[in-house]
Protein backbone atom coordinates (compact mmCIF):
# COMPACT_ATOMS: atom_id res chain seq x y z
CA UNK A 1 0.00 0.00 0.00
CA UNK A 2 2.61 2.23 0.47
CA UNK A 3 4.62 1.54 -2.17
CA UNK A 4 1.44 2.47 -4.34
CA UNK A 5 1.29 5.62 -2.47
CA UNK A 6 4.97 6.91 -3.24
CA UNK A 7 4.48 5.84 -7.37
CA UNK A 8 5.27 8.96 -9.31
CA UNK A 9 2.82 10.12 -11.65
CA UNK A 10 3.77 11.63 -15.26
CA UNK A 11 4.69 15.46 -15.79
CA UNK A 12 2.30 17.25 -17.85
CA UNK A 13 3.55 20.06 -17.13
CA UNK A 14 5.08 20.71 -20.66
CA UNK A 15 2.31 19.51 -22.70
CA UNK A 16 0.10 21.78 -20.78
CA UNK A 17 2.38 24.63 -21.11
CA UNK A 18 2.44 23.68 -24.97
CA UNK A 19 -0.90 23.86 -25.35
CA UNK A 20 -1.67 26.56 -22.96
CA UNK A 21 0.58 28.71 -25.04
CA UNK A 22 -0.75 27.73 -28.89
CA UNK A 23 -5.07 28.01 -27.36
CA UNK A 24 -5.20 30.70 -29.64
CA UNK A 25 -4.39 28.85 -32.41
CA UNK A 26 -6.92 26.28 -31.30
CA UNK A 27 -9.61 28.72 -30.94
CA UNK A 28 -8.47 29.51 -34.59
CA UNK A 29 -9.22 26.37 -36.11
CA UNK A 30 -11.81 25.62 -34.62
CA UNK A 31 -14.31 28.97 -35.74
CA UNK A 32 -12.69 28.29 -39.25
CA UNK A 33 -14.00 24.43 -38.97
CA UNK A 34 -17.67 25.79 -37.57
CA UNK A 35 -17.31 28.77 -40.14
CA UNK A 36 -17.01 26.02 -42.98
CA UNK A 37 -19.59 24.08 -41.72
CA UNK A 38 -22.27 26.54 -41.97
CA UNK A 39 -20.95 28.16 -44.87
CA UNK A 40 -21.49 24.55 -46.83
CA UNK A 41 -24.85 23.80 -44.97
CA UNK A 42 -25.66 27.81 -45.78
CA UNK A 43 -24.77 27.30 -49.35
CA UNK A 44 -26.86 23.56 -49.66
CA UNK A 45 -30.00 25.29 -48.35
CA UNK A 46 -29.92 27.75 -51.01
CA UNK A 47 -29.00 25.44 -53.83
CA UNK A 48 -32.59 24.82 -55.50
CA UNK A 49 -34.03 21.43 -56.17
CA UNK A 50 -35.88 21.53 -59.60
CA UNK A 51 -38.77 19.79 -60.33
CA UNK A 52 -39.71 18.53 -63.69
CA UNK A 53 -42.17 16.94 -65.37
CA UNK A 54 -43.04 16.09 -69.08
CA UNK A 55 -45.15 17.31 -71.71
CA UNK A 56 -48.98 15.80 -72.18
CA UNK A 57 -50.85 14.69 -74.95
CA UNK A 58 -54.67 16.13 -74.08
CA UNK A 59 -57.47 17.85 -75.91
CA UNK A 60 -56.80 21.63 -75.23
CA UNK A 61 -59.84 24.19 -75.49
CA UNK A 62 -60.10 27.98 -75.80
CA UNK A 63 -62.94 29.68 -74.34
CA UNK A 64 -64.00 33.13 -73.86
CA UNK A 65 -65.33 34.65 -71.07
CA UNK A 66 -67.98 37.32 -71.10
CA UNK A 67 -70.34 38.87 -68.95
CA UNK A 68 -74.12 39.80 -68.98
CA UNK A 69 -78.19 39.41 -67.83
CA UNK A 70 -80.95 37.02 -68.94
CA UNK A 71 -83.46 39.02 -71.17
CA UNK A 72 -86.02 38.04 -73.96
CA UNK A 73 -85.56 38.04 -77.71
CA UNK A 74 -89.43 38.86 -77.83
CA UNK A 75 -90.54 41.74 -75.41
CA UNK A 76 -92.84 44.43 -75.25
CA UNK A 77 -92.98 47.49 -73.02
CA UNK A 78 -96.40 48.91 -73.78
CA UNK A 79 -97.39 52.78 -72.32
CA UNK A 80 -100.51 54.77 -72.74
CA UNK A 81 -98.91 58.40 -74.53
CA UNK A 82 -101.81 60.50 -72.74
CA UNK A 83 -102.48 58.69 -69.48
CA UNK A 84 -105.71 58.32 -67.86
CA UNK A 85 -108.06 56.79 -65.48
CA UNK A 86 -107.58 52.55 -65.64
CA UNK A 87 -111.71 51.40 -66.66
CA UNK A 88 -111.02 48.38 -67.75
CA UNK A 89 -107.73 45.38 -66.43
CA UNK A 90 -107.55 42.28 -69.08
CA UNK A 91 -104.86 40.21 -67.06
CA UNK A 92 -102.50 40.89 -64.24
CA UNK A 93 -98.87 40.29 -63.38
CA UNK A 94 -97.96 36.78 -63.99
CA UNK A 95 -101.01 35.88 -66.48
CA UNK A 96 -100.46 34.48 -69.20
CA UNK A 97 -101.84 36.60 -72.51
CA UNK A 98 -102.38 35.64 -76.34
CA UNK A 99 -101.38 38.17 -79.09
CA UNK A 100 -103.64 41.12 -80.05
CA UNK A 101 -105.54 40.38 -76.11
CA UNK A 102 -106.48 43.45 -74.46
CA UNK A 103 -104.38 44.22 -71.59
CA UNK A 104 -106.05 47.58 -70.17
CA UNK A 105 -108.20 50.54 -71.34
CA UNK A 106 -107.96 53.81 -69.90
CA UNK A 107 -111.79 56.15 -69.50
CA UNK A 108 -111.75 57.68 -73.31
CA UNK A 109 -114.82 60.19 -72.44
CA UNK A 110 -112.11 62.77 -71.62
CA UNK A 111 -110.43 62.47 -74.93
CA UNK A 112 -113.61 62.19 -76.87
CA UNK A 113 -114.68 65.44 -75.86
CA UNK A 114 -111.17 66.96 -76.85
CA UNK A 115 -112.00 65.72 -80.11
CA UNK A 116 -115.31 67.16 -80.09
CA UNK A 117 -113.64 70.44 -79.64
CA UNK A 118 -110.93 69.87 -81.91
CA UNK A 119 -113.72 69.09 -84.41
CA UNK A 120 -115.49 72.11 -83.87
CA UNK A 121 -112.74 74.26 -84.32
CA UNK A 122 -111.82 72.90 -87.32
CA UNK A 123 -115.57 73.19 -88.97
CA UNK A 124 -114.96 77.19 -87.85
CA UNK A 125 -111.58 77.50 -89.03
CA UNK A 126 -112.50 76.06 -92.61
CA UNK A 127 -115.17 78.49 -92.70
CA UNK A 128 -113.13 81.24 -92.45
CA UNK A 129 -110.81 79.92 -94.80
CA UNK A 130 -112.85 78.96 -97.68
CA UNK A 131 -114.70 82.64 -97.05
CA UNK A 132 -111.16 84.12 -97.30
CA UNK A 133 -110.47 81.84 -101.09
CA UNK A 134 -113.78 83.59 -102.01
CA UNK A 135 -112.66 87.01 -101.48
CA UNK A 136 -109.21 86.77 -102.40
CA UNK A 137 -109.31 84.44 -105.49
CA UNK A 138 -109.72 87.08 -108.31
CA UNK A 139 -107.28 89.74 -107.47
CA UNK A 140 -103.77 90.31 -106.47
CA UNK A 141 -103.07 90.69 -103.09
CA UNK A 142 -100.91 93.16 -101.65
CA UNK A 143 -98.04 91.81 -98.95
CA UNK A 144 -100.03 92.61 -95.86
CA UNK A 145 -102.54 90.74 -96.79
CA UNK A 146 -101.20 87.57 -98.18
CA UNK A 147 -99.59 87.18 -94.74
CA UNK A 148 -102.58 87.37 -93.55
CA UNK A 149 -103.94 84.59 -95.73
CA UNK A 150 -100.59 82.47 -95.30
CA UNK A 151 -101.45 82.53 -91.18
CA UNK A 152 -105.02 81.30 -91.73
CA UNK A 153 -103.47 78.99 -93.88
CA UNK A 154 -100.83 77.47 -90.56
CA UNK A 155 -103.89 78.05 -88.19
CA UNK A 156 -106.45 75.66 -90.44
CA UNK A 157 -103.34 72.77 -90.40
CA UNK A 158 -102.64 72.80 -86.83
CA UNK A 159 -106.45 72.50 -86.03
CA UNK A 160 -106.49 69.29 -88.31
CA UNK A 161 -103.25 68.27 -86.58
CA UNK A 162 -104.93 68.76 -83.28
CA UNK A 163 -107.46 66.88 -84.61
CA UNK A 164 -105.71 63.72 -85.56
CA UNK A 165 -103.80 63.65 -82.50
CA UNK A 166 -107.07 63.62 -80.70
CA UNK A 167 -108.37 60.53 -82.65
CA UNK A 168 -104.81 59.25 -81.90
CA UNK A 169 -105.17 59.42 -78.18
CA UNK A 170 -108.62 57.75 -78.52
CA UNK A 171 -107.15 54.89 -80.51
CA UNK A 172 -105.03 54.32 -77.89
CA UNK A 173 -107.07 54.12 -74.92
CA UNK A 174 -107.56 50.63 -75.44
CA UNK A 175 -103.80 48.91 -74.94
CA UNK A 176 -102.78 45.53 -76.59
CA UNK A 177 -100.58 42.95 -76.25
CA UNK A 178 -98.33 42.73 -79.71
CA UNK A 179 -97.37 39.25 -78.54
CA UNK A 180 -97.74 36.17 -76.92
CA UNK A 181 -96.17 35.61 -73.56
CA UNK A 182 -96.64 36.19 -70.14
CA UNK A 183 -97.28 39.80 -68.19
CA UNK A 184 -94.11 40.18 -66.05
CA UNK A 185 -94.18 43.40 -65.12
CA UNK A 186 -97.71 45.83 -64.33
CA UNK A 187 -98.00 49.52 -62.88
CA UNK A 188 -101.02 48.17 -61.14
CA UNK A 189 -103.59 44.95 -60.78
CA UNK A 190 -106.56 47.40 -59.42
CA UNK A 191 -108.59 49.27 -61.94
CA UNK A 192 -109.78 52.89 -61.39
CA UNK A 193 -106.05 53.61 -60.63
CA UNK A 194 -104.93 56.88 -63.37
CA UNK A 195 -102.06 56.00 -65.21
CA UNK A 196 -99.40 58.37 -66.30
CA UNK A 197 -97.46 57.93 -69.42
CA UNK A 198 -94.60 56.65 -67.78
CA UNK A 199 -96.27 53.38 -66.04
CA UNK A 200 -95.13 50.53 -68.38
CA UNK A 201 -96.41 47.28 -68.71
CA UNK A 202 -94.27 44.29 -69.69
CA UNK A 203 -94.89 41.63 -71.60
CA UNK A 204 -91.89 38.33 -72.38
CA UNK A 205 -92.51 35.55 -74.68
CA UNK A 206 -90.79 32.72 -72.25
CA UNK A 207 -89.60 30.93 -74.91
CA UNK A 208 -87.73 33.22 -76.56
CA UNK A 209 -85.39 34.03 -73.11
CA UNK A 210 -81.81 34.57 -73.90
CA UNK A 211 -78.47 35.42 -72.42
CA UNK A 212 -76.92 39.19 -73.70
CA UNK A 213 -73.40 39.36 -73.10
CA UNK A 214 -71.01 42.23 -73.52
CA UNK A 215 -67.83 41.51 -75.80
CA UNK A 216 -64.95 43.48 -75.91
CA UNK A 217 -64.09 45.30 -79.30
CA UNK A 218 -60.61 43.72 -78.92
CA UNK A 219 -62.44 40.09 -78.77
CA UNK A 220 -65.08 40.49 -81.19
CA UNK A 221 -63.48 38.95 -84.18
CA UNK A 222 -63.16 35.90 -82.41
CA UNK A 223 -66.96 35.20 -82.33
CA UNK A 224 -68.90 33.41 -84.67
CA UNK A 225 -72.41 32.36 -84.50
CA UNK A 226 -73.03 28.96 -83.81
CA UNK A 227 -70.06 28.52 -81.32
CA UNK A 228 -70.78 26.39 -78.48
CA UNK A 229 -71.45 28.42 -74.81
CA UNK A 230 -71.30 27.57 -71.58
CA UNK A 231 -73.59 29.71 -69.22
CA UNK A 232 -73.39 30.00 -65.61
CA UNK A 233 -75.54 32.16 -63.83
CA UNK A 234 -74.63 33.99 -60.45
CA UNK A 235 -78.22 32.88 -59.00
CA UNK A 236 -76.96 29.36 -59.91
CA UNK A 237 -73.71 28.80 -59.33
CA UNK A 238 -73.53 25.15 -59.07
CA UNK A 239 -75.76 24.91 -62.61
CA UNK A 240 -74.35 25.29 -66.12
CA UNK A 241 -76.24 25.91 -69.35
CA UNK A 242 -75.31 24.74 -72.58
CA UNK A 243 -76.15 26.90 -75.60
CA UNK A 244 -74.47 28.35 -78.65
CA UNK A 245 -74.09 31.93 -80.07
CA UNK A 246 -77.13 33.01 -81.87
CA UNK A 247 -76.40 36.55 -82.78
CA UNK A 248 -73.97 39.38 -82.86
CA UNK A 249 -74.84 42.49 -82.75
CA UNK A 250 -74.09 44.98 -85.45
CA UNK A 251 -74.03 48.58 -83.66
CA UNK A 252 -71.22 49.18 -80.72
CA UNK A 253 -72.00 50.43 -77.28
CA UNK A 254 -70.13 52.45 -74.98
CA UNK A 255 -69.43 50.63 -71.29
CA UNK A 256 -67.61 51.70 -68.25
CA UNK A 257 -64.64 49.52 -69.79
CA UNK A 258 -64.84 50.64 -73.36
CA UNK A 259 -66.17 49.78 -76.39
CA UNK A 260 -68.26 46.36 -76.82
CA UNK A 261 -70.95 44.24 -78.81
CA UNK A 262 -73.86 42.55 -77.77
CA UNK A 263 -73.67 38.75 -78.16
CA UNK A 264 -76.66 36.80 -77.68
CA UNK A 265 -77.23 33.27 -76.42
CA UNK A 266 -80.79 31.09 -76.19
CA UNK A 267 -81.44 29.85 -73.33
CA UNK A 268 -83.28 26.66 -73.78
CA UNK A 269 -85.94 25.84 -71.10
CA UNK A 270 -89.29 24.65 -71.06
CA UNK A 271 -91.11 27.00 -68.82
CA UNK A 272 -87.84 29.05 -68.43
CA UNK A 273 -89.51 31.98 -66.48
CA UNK A 274 -90.47 29.47 -63.69
CA UNK A 275 -86.64 29.64 -62.84
CA UNK A 276 -85.06 32.37 -64.67
CA UNK A 277 -85.57 35.90 -64.18
CA UNK A 278 -84.82 39.02 -66.23
CA UNK A 279 -82.19 40.72 -65.50
CA UNK A 280 -80.24 37.34 -63.80
CA UNK A 281 -76.45 38.34 -63.91
CA UNK A 282 -73.95 35.66 -65.01
CA UNK A 283 -70.72 35.12 -67.26
CA UNK A 284 -70.54 33.40 -70.75
CA UNK A 285 -67.58 30.54 -71.14
CA UNK A 286 -67.79 30.72 -75.19
CA UNK A 287 -65.53 27.65 -76.81
CA UNK A 288 -63.57 29.35 -80.01
CA UNK A 289 -61.49 26.23 -80.66
CA UNK A 290 -60.91 22.93 -79.69
CA UNK A 291 -57.85 20.60 -80.88
CA UNK A 292 -58.17 16.82 -79.78
CA UNK A 293 -54.84 14.71 -79.08
CA UNK A 294 -52.21 17.57 -78.67
CA UNK A 295 -49.00 17.88 -76.71
CA UNK A 296 -49.56 20.91 -73.69
CA UNK A 297 -47.42 22.03 -71.25
CA UNK A 298 -48.51 23.75 -68.18
CA UNK A 299 -47.98 27.74 -69.22
CA UNK A 300 -46.70 28.96 -65.85
CA UNK A 301 -43.71 26.87 -67.22
CA UNK A 302 -43.00 28.63 -70.08
CA UNK A 303 -41.25 32.28 -70.75
CA UNK A 304 -42.01 34.72 -73.60
CA UNK A 305 -39.29 37.17 -74.70
CA UNK A 306 -39.35 39.18 -78.10
CA UNK A 307 -42.77 37.51 -79.08
CA UNK A 308 -41.01 33.81 -78.46
CA UNK A 309 -41.51 31.15 -75.99
CA UNK A 310 -38.78 29.03 -74.48
CA UNK A 311 -38.69 26.43 -71.73
CA UNK A 312 -36.11 24.59 -69.37
CA UNK A 313 -35.45 21.51 -70.58
CA UNK A 314 -33.46 18.97 -68.19
CA UNK A 315 -29.68 18.00 -68.99
CA UNK A 316 -29.10 16.49 -65.45
CA UNK A 317 -30.39 15.30 -62.17
CA UNK A 318 -30.46 18.98 -61.40
CA UNK A 319 -29.89 20.71 -64.41
CA UNK A 320 -31.66 22.22 -67.12
CA UNK A 321 -31.22 24.31 -70.54
CA UNK A 322 -33.03 26.92 -72.23
CA UNK A 323 -34.74 25.60 -75.58
CA UNK A 324 -37.07 27.51 -77.83
CA UNK A 325 -40.38 26.26 -78.68
CA UNK A 326 -43.38 27.11 -81.24
CA UNK A 327 -46.53 27.52 -79.68
CA UNK A 328 -50.09 27.32 -81.05
CA UNK A 329 -53.63 27.39 -78.86
CA UNK A 330 -52.87 28.96 -75.55
CA UNK A 331 -55.76 28.88 -72.21
CA UNK A 332 -55.09 29.98 -69.09
CA UNK A 333 -53.57 27.25 -67.48
CA UNK A 334 -52.41 25.34 -70.51
CA UNK A 335 -50.36 25.82 -73.71
CA UNK A 336 -50.11 23.87 -77.31
CA UNK A 337 -46.40 23.11 -78.12
CA UNK A 338 -46.25 22.35 -82.24
CA UNK A 339 -42.67 22.02 -82.17
CA UNK A 340 -39.19 21.95 -79.83
CA UNK A 341 -40.39 19.05 -77.61
CA UNK A 342 -41.50 16.06 -77.50
CA UNK A 343 -43.28 14.03 -75.66
CA UNK A 344 -40.07 11.79 -73.48
CA UNK A 345 -38.67 15.40 -72.86
CA UNK A 346 -39.04 16.99 -69.02
CA UNK A 347 -39.25 20.49 -68.28
CA UNK A 348 -38.82 22.33 -65.03
CA UNK A 349 -41.98 22.89 -63.72
CA UNK A 350 -43.14 25.58 -61.68
CA UNK A 351 -42.27 25.71 -58.03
Amino acid sequence: MNHNRNMKLPNFSPVLKFISAKKWWLVILVLVALGGFFYVKQQNAKKVVLQFGQPIRQDITQTLQASGVVDAKDKALLRFTAGGKLVYLGAKEGDTVKKWQTIATIDARDLQKRLEKSLNTYSQQRNSWDQTVDDTKDRTLATKENRTVNTNQLTLNNVVADVELASIGISNATMTSPIAGVLVSAPTNLSGVTLSPTDTFVIVNPSTLIFRAEVDEADISQVKVGQKVTLSLDAYQDKTIETYVSRIGYLALETSSGTAFIVEMPIPAENALDTYRLGMNGDSNIILTTKPNVLTVPLAATKERDAKFFVDVKTGPNEAVEREIQVGTQTDTLIEVTSGLIETDQIVLPE
